[in-house]
């Protein structure tokens, strides 16, 4: 099979069996441990998670984004690649937890693999974005043609399934024999009837019915999990309680309730994944209060990080309503896109920022500030020198180089930052912008 066949393959793949038959067995064959189909509501931007050790047989984990899309533009302007840096920052920011929260395992390493092209540039673009966190050293991008590559020298059998090696299929036999011991002895079988029933499977044409039982389900397989269906030796014995009858039983029964009542969980963290990717915050706000709002942790929350989420859905509706009030009133003005000019123009002036912080020595210090207009967009300029006019165009911003703040009953201080002074500065623009309207008869209360 020549590359452009093997190319055109690929391009017809969907996630689903790019992960299911070519990624799975391909890491595997380039040797690591414990490859696992993550893909699902928790996953946080992990479609695989697998495992190595490094020269000192510590385990190091890596975590596979996969993709069959090209991978291209800036992080700003491509909806691909915007989604890619968001797996990317949650496989590192959030840890894999089994289903009871019993085991925390952390990524030490990202691939992002995609069946198409990575257009020169993009790798670059999410790097720089990465770079911030010092996260771009631990992440690598696998292209089409790099897929096509690997594939050759670890998976031959994928293009063709003469070409499996018989150490892989042996290998492979002897797993699912292994497996299918472990699973009937896990119903109830005797270890003879276990040897019988397996050596039918494999060498009788005719292998025995199984008929399904109730309760007996297989799910959330994994080689991460806990052990759960095993019980303290202490109550092990089948002694009655007045209050649940036997304790082993009612143990078993309440892992089981609690199982099951995590499938509501996978609901709601459908839920979350749904609301969590939205770009427009009024399409976010309205997708909280119609999927989350009313759902655990949020309903009826008092305190922590849940009942935080509730304030700052009230604070961004209340800055949404404020925001587009002030666009449409600069819009009949005439001057939405000189406004939106200034406001935009001052992410310009945060490097000139950072180095005036570098070199101050005094406690405290007075910056000044000119608003312009250029080729009819308006533009502020920091000045560094009080050269006030006495038009509306000109103003100060006061600042000290420490900062007071409270840290529960301490007084502490804090180097001021270029954040502190831009958002300073907004405030007066929109100082600024309101008297504008209001000049011309365009107040918030007209």
């Amino acid at each position: 099979m020549d590359s452009k066949t093997k190319a055109t393959k690929l391009n017809t793949l969907d996630e689903k069996t790019l992960r299911q038959s070519i990624l799975v067995p391909l890491l595997s064959r380039i040797g690591f441990k414990a490859v696992t189909l993550y893909h699902g509501p928790r996953e946080r931007g992990k479609d695989i998670i697998c495992f190595d050790y490094d020269r000192l047989a510590n385990r190091e984990y890596l975590a596979v984004v996969a993709k069959v899309v090209d991978l291209d533009g800036a992080v700003s302007s491509s909806d691909s690649l915007r989604e890619t840096v968001y797996q990317v920052e949650q496989c590192f920011d959030v840890p894999y937890e089994d289903l009871f929260g019993m085991t925390r395992i952390t990524m030490d390493r990202v691939w992002v693999v995609t069946t198409r092209r990575i257009v020169p540039g993009a790798a670059d673009s999410v790097f720089s974005h990465l770079e911030k966190r010092n996260l771009s050293k631990l992440v690598r991008f696998i292209s089409g043609e790099k897929l096509i590559q690997l594939i050759d020298q670890h998976y031959q059998a994928y293009w063709d399934e003469s070409l499996e090696p018989v150490d892989i299929l042996n290998e492979q036999k002897n797993r699912l024999a292994s497996f299918c011991r472990n699973l009937l002895l896990s119903l109830g079988a005797n270890a003879s009837d276990v040897e019988s029933t397996v050596n039918q499977v494999m060498h009788s044409p005719f292998p025995p019915a199984v008929a399904p039982t109730p309760d007996k389900t297989l799910d959330r397989v994994s080689p991460y999990r806990v052990e759960v269906d095993s019980i303290a030796a202490k109550y092990s014995h089948d002694f009655y309680s007045h209050q649940c009858g036997l304790v082993r039983d009612m143990h078993f029964k309440t892992k089981k309730d609690i199982y099951h009542a995590m499938f509501g969980v996978d609901e709601i963290m459908d839920h979350y994944e749904e609301v969590i990717k939205k770009t427009d915050p009024r399409d976010l706000t309205e997708a909280f209060r119609d999927k989350l709002a009313q759902e655990y942790p949020f309903w009826r929350a008092l305190s922590g990080s849940a009942s935080d989420a509730l304030s700052d859905i009230q604070y961004l509706e209340d800055g949404l309503n404020d925001i587009d009030s002030l666009l449409e009133r600069l819009a009949k003005l005439g001057k939405l896109a000189w406004a939106t000019a200034l406001v935009d123009s001052v992410r310009a002036l945060e490097s000139d920022i950072k180095a005036f912080l570098a070199g101050v020595d005094r406690a405290s210090f007075t910056l000044h500030w000119r608003i312009e207009t250029h080729d009819g967009l308006g533009k502020l300029v920091l000045t560094y020198e009080d050269n006030m006019d006495g038009s509306a165009a000109s103003f100060s911003t006061e600042h000290k180089k420490e900062i007071e703040y409270s840290s529960g009953r301490q007084r502490k201080t804090r180097a001021v930052t270029v954040k502190d002074i831009t958002e300073e500065v907004q405030y007066r623009l929109r100082q600024h912008l309101d008297d504008l309207l209001a000049a011309a008869g365009l107040s918030e209360e007209e």
